[in-house]
Parts: C-alpha cells; sequence; structure tokens
C-alpha cells in the first residue's frame, strides 16, 4: 500500500494554503463580529450591572467559541454546494483524507487555538480599558486553564464533528439544517430511551437524594456508559462519516 496516494506533506500543505487563503477573509469577519458582540456585552455588563466584581469572560468565551466555531464548520466545504465549484474542489489533486484534514485543522484545531490566543488578548485589553473608565469595578482576569474554558474546549472537540458531517452532506443552509437533525435526533433518542428504561425511574425521593444509591442503579451505568461515548466516540465516528461522504461524492 503507498500511504502517498493518502497523504503526502507536500500536496497537503498546499491544499491547506489554497484553503486558508480562501477562507482567510470569512474568518477575519468572523473574529471581527464575535469580538465586537464580546466587547459591547462587556461595556454593557459594566454599565448596568450591580454587581462590583466583573467576571463573565469564561462564560462569554465558552459561548462565542462554541457558537462562532460551529458556524465556520458548518461552512467547511462550502464549494459542494455550488455545482460548478463542487465539480472543481472534487477534481483538486489532492485524497480525500487531505481534504477532511484541512478542514478539521481549519475549523476545530485551529480554530480552538487561534481563538483562545486572541481572546487572550482581548480579554486583557477589555479588562485595562475597564479599570480605566470603570475604576469602582473588579475584573478578574481570563484564565484559558480554568474549568469552563477547558470544558468548552471539550465540548467543541465532540461535537465539531456533527457540523462536518452536515456540511458534507446538506447543501445550503448547513447550519440550521444541523440544528435541526440534532434537535430531531434528541428528541427521538429521548422518546425511545425514557420507554425504554422508564421501568428504572424510580419515584421515591430518597431514592433520588441518595446518591450512593444512585450509583448503584441501572440507570446511573447507562447514563455513565453514554457520557463516555459522547466524550470518546461521537467526534470519531464523526470524522470517518464525514471522509466517507467526501469519497461517496468523489465517486
Amino acid at each position: 500500500m503507498n500511504l502517498t496516494c493518502y497523504f503526502s506533506l507536500s500536496r497537503f500543505l498546499q491544499l491547506l494554503k489554497l484553503e486558508w487563503s480562501r477562507s482567510r477573509k470569512g474568518i477575519l469577519i468572523t473574529f471581527l463580529i464575535t469580538f465586537g458582540l464580546l466587547f459591547t456585552v462587556f461595556i454593557l455588563e459594566s454599565v448596568f450591572s450591580y454587581s462590583k466584581i466583573c467576571n463573565s469572560h469564561p462564560s462569554a468565551y465558552a459561548f462565542a467559541l462554541l457558537t462562532a466555531g460551529f458556524i465556520l464548520s458548518s461552512l467547511a466545504f462550502n464549494d459542494l454546494g455550488h455545482s460548478l465549484r463542487r465539480h472543481n474542489y472534487l477534481m483538486l489533486p489532492a485524497s480525500t483524507f487531505e481534504k477532511f484534514f484541512s478542514m478539521w485543522l481549519l475549523t476545530c484545531a485551529g480554530w480552538i487555538i487561534a481563538f483562545t490566543l486572541v481572546y487572550i488578548l482581548y480579554s486583557a485589553g477589555a479588562n485595562a480599558l475597564g479599570h480605566l473608565f470603570f475604576s469602582d469595578r473588579t475584573y478578574i482576569a481570563f484564565s484559558p486553564v480554568a474549568r469552563i474554558p477547558v470544558n468548552a474546549i471539550c465540548y467543541y472537540l465532540a461535537i465539531q464533528g456533527v457540523f462536518l458531517v452536515g456540511a458534507v452532506h446538506f447543501r445550503g443552509f448547513v447550519f440550521p439544517k444541523t440544528i435541526l437533525a440534532l434537535l430531531i435526533f434528541g428528541m427521538v433518542c429521548g422518546i425511545i430511551f425514557y420507554f425504554t428504561m422508564s421501568d428504572l425511574f424510580q419515584t421515591n425521593p430518597e431514592f433520588i437524594n441518595e446518591y450512593s444509591v444512585l450509583k448503584n442503579n441501572a440507570l446511573y451505568k447507562v447514563w455513565m456508559m453514554v457520557r463516555w461515548m459522547f466524550r470518546w466516540l461521537l467526534a470519531p465516528l464523526c470524522w470517518v462519516i464525514t471522509c466517507l461522504g467526501l469519497k461517496e461524492q468523489e465517486v
């Protein structure tokens, strides 16, 4: 088996350079809109908040990372939604894996690193301006290794692949279509889960409040298994489905 059929570093770097040159304007606009909205909310919080301690950076970081990142991910493989550009994209001299990996690098790992670095600079500048114009308030410095930012990154790594799947399989309006598909899927799974596991639910308040008993319940074990699958299996499964979807369209 010739591995260069699947991955060639020089070929991949050329593809990555091409994808970056085509998407950098959109990424720049996304950054400007995102941080413009974040700064507006920061100013409004400083003006109208009753608390003298402002510590909104962790939650703002999590919300912006997830929302803007998912929107960018839904715009990946945008050429597939246009007949002429779709043909040109599929005919690029690069393997399916290289096309997928370049998009994953830009919308997942690259987005997390770039957004985190820019947010650190933004939070430092916003706090400095806050101290300058609102000297009576205390602004907590942003820490990217705090619990909320780290959890946001973990959730992004787990869920982002779903939007890559949507970007490959949907034509136009990828973001709302993916959200709708997730809602329908969640409702169906919730209904199936409820009727399948309804006999395991306990209505006794003493049972529900007793954590040690709940841990030994079969429902708790099922929940732990689902959580483990969400953390470790969802993303790789979505990556495989994305690659297979690209492969099918090339054929």
